[in-house]
C-alpha cells in the first residue's frame, strides 16, 4: 500500500507473541552484527556495542517493519532530545531506551 495504516506483518515477533524486549534485542543484534546474547540490558549501544549514527536509521527502519507502522526518523531525533536532556547519548542510549521509543510508537498506531 502507498498510504494509510500498514498491517503488522504476520511474521512480526509481536504477532507471533514475542515480547517487545526480545524484538528490540534482535533488531540491535542484527543491525550491529552481534550475537543476540551480546545485547544485554544497560549496555550502551554506542559506547559498549559500537553503534554509529547511521545505525539508528536502520533501527528505526526495522522497528517500522516489525510494528507495521510508519516512523519518521525525526520522531526518533525528537525522542532522543526530549528524553536525554543533558545526558550523554554515547552512554545513555541502551536497549531499554530503544524499547521505550518502540513502546511510544506502538501507542501512536
Amino acid at each position: 500500500r502507498l498510504w494509510g495504516p500498514k498491517r503488522m506483518p504476520d511474521n512480526s515477533p509481536l504477532v507471533t507473541g514475542q515480547p517487545l524486549e526480545i524484538l528490540v534485542q534482535r533488531i540491535i543484534a542484527d543491525v550491529l552484527v552481534l550475537a543476540v546474547d551480546d545485547v544485554q540490558p544497560g549496555k550502551a549501544l554506542i559506547r559498549d556495542l559500537g553503534a554509529e549514527s547511521i545505525d539508528f536509521m536502520d533501527f528505526v527502519f526495522r522497528l517500522e517493519e516489525a510494528l507495521g507502522t510508519r516512523i519518521p526518523f525525526t520522531r526518533w531525533q525528537e525522542f532522543v532530545e526530549a528524553t536525554l536532556a543533558d545526558r550523554d547519548p554515547v552512554a545513555a542510549i541502551t536497549p531499554e531506551f530503544l524499547q521505550a521509543f518502540a513502546e511510544e510508537e506502538m501507542e501512536r498506531s
